[in-house]
């Protein structure tokens, strides 16, 4: 039960990916078929669709950091002998924890700004602003947690072949 459970908050990106996907394909659907149809649209619409990219561009961010395929120059690391090119390899992956946890607390002053001024979208006056900046907070933590799990995970698969070729 327990592995299940934790197999499960290991895929969060993926639900949220998910669920956010289909939010925003059910609402622009509507959306069209009722702008060319109907003649007749929604206000919320689109700017829920904007609100969507972000929570799937910053979710996507954690996600290619869990699957060591995010943004990074790794040519000099594919040319160094494998020593030099893990050591650079490290110092980028630390670089990248510390630009996430920098850009996801400076992100998150701004959601708790937007709190304490109760700041709402023009077009979705019900939906709190901080609701589509809290994901850019996600995405870095995302970032860093998902950066860190990878190196460990390489540490540790290091140590074992060490000890294995002993």
């Amino acid at each position: 039960m327990k592995r299940s459970i934790a197999a499960h908050l290991d895929k969060w990106e993926e639900y949220v990916l998910f669920s956010v996907m289909l939010f925003m394909l059910g609402t622009l659907l509507v959306q069209v078929f009722c702008r060319y149809v109907l003649s007749f649209s929604f206000s919320w619409a689109e700017q829920s669709a904007r609100i969507g990219f972000v929570w799937l561009t910053m979710t996507g961010i954690s996600l290619a950091a869990k699957q060591g395929i995010h943004l990074k120059v790794d040519a000099l690391v594919q040319f160094l002998p494998p020593r030099p090119a893990r050591l650079i390899a490290l110092f980028s992956d630390v670089f990248t924890m510390g630009f996430g946890v920098y850009m996801g607390w400076l992100i998150f002053k701004t959601v708790l700004m937007q709190i304490r001024t109760h700041q709402v979208f023009a077009s979705i006056p019900w939906l709190p602003t901080w609701t589509m900046y809290m994901a850019g907070t996600i995405g870095m933590l995302g970032l860093t947690v998902r950066t860190l799990q990878r190196v460990l995970r390489a540490a540790r698969a290091n140590s074992a072949a060490a000890e294995g070729g002993a």
